[in-house]
């Protein structure tokens, strides 16, 4: 009997390959529509499922806060040009330290002068010589910079006057610093926080559910920048008064945050 059952199970084995697939393709006939619309049930390994991310709210919060500067910064340049380079660098050690002389007389808090960016640069001609245009030395024009750094911004108009009037020639720039923006930067912080709550707590509350608790938070504070004027427009308001006029004004310091928030259970349901 055992013989007999060993040489059936391959038979059996090849009929039921023969009714897979490959076999129903080549069977003409149609198969029944109960058939048809049989489900078919794969189970999978629970490593296999994949999880659902939950239902979460991103919104985005902003805040501003006006600091005051603490501290002016100015560019000053002191050019001179003469026939040859030896002068020409003579003449501008000489009004450059009048310059810095008359600043350091001024004796104001904080006061610092440093000096750079010095250059000395041949200046040229083009004539034309027998139909020929030539380059040719003309002279020579030097230029040298010295930074005015002062903790009393009230002072950056008389800074400006005492520089140009003992032969700086040139304002490159005046700029307003806070020296220490960190409490404003938190404060902006939890403004942009607070808005992006407040802004999430009403779109929760408008889909009838909770607000659960934040996922993911992203952004920061930026420094605020320096408020910066030209030197073309500080030299235009030097020559039209008898004291530069200066208003330090304020500075911002902007924060930006974009928080996820899970949505959470319907309102009322805990």
């Amino acid at each position: 009997m055992n013989r007999i059952v060993s040489r059936l199970l391959p038979a059996l084995f090849v009929l039921s390959a023969c009714g897979g697939p490959g076999a129903m393709a080549q069977d003409p006939s149609p198969r029944p529509a109960e058939d048809l619309a049989r489900p078919y049930m794969y189970e999978l390994a629970p490593e296999q499922v994949a999880t659902q991310e939950p239902a979460f709210i991103e919104v985005t919060g902003n805040g501003a806060v006006e600091i005051a500067p603490d501290r002016a910064q100015a560019d000053f340049a002191v050019e001179t040009q003469a026939d040859n380079a030896k002068e020409a660098s003579a003449a501008n050690a000489a009004s450059m330290s009048g310059v810095v002389s008359a600043l350091r007389a001024l004796d104001l808090p904080g006061l610092t002068i440093e000096t750079f960016g010095y250059a000395l640069r041949p200046d040229y001609a083009y004539p034309t010589v027998e139909g020929v245009r030539t380059r040719v030395i003309e002279g020579y024009t030097a230029l040298n910079h010295v930074r005015v750094t002062v903790d009393d911004v009230s002072a950056a108009g008389g800074i400006i006057d005492a520089a140009i009037g003992a032969g700086a020639n040139r304002v490159a720039s005046l700029a307003f610093l806070a020296t220490d923006p960190s409490e404003a930067r938190g404060r902006a912080l939890s403004q942009a926080v607070e808005q992006a709550r407040q802004e999430a707590e009403t779109i929760a509350r408008a889909l009838g559910r909770e607000l659960g608790a934040p996922l993911e938070v992203r952004g920061g504070a930026q420094s605020p920048t320096p408020r910066r004027d030209t030197g073309p427009q500080m030299m235009e308001l030097a020559a039209r008064a008898v004291e530069t006029p200066i208003e330090a004004g304020g500075q911002t310091v902007r924060a930006s945050v974009t928080i996820r928030f899970l949505l959470g259970p319907p309102r009322g349901r805990r």
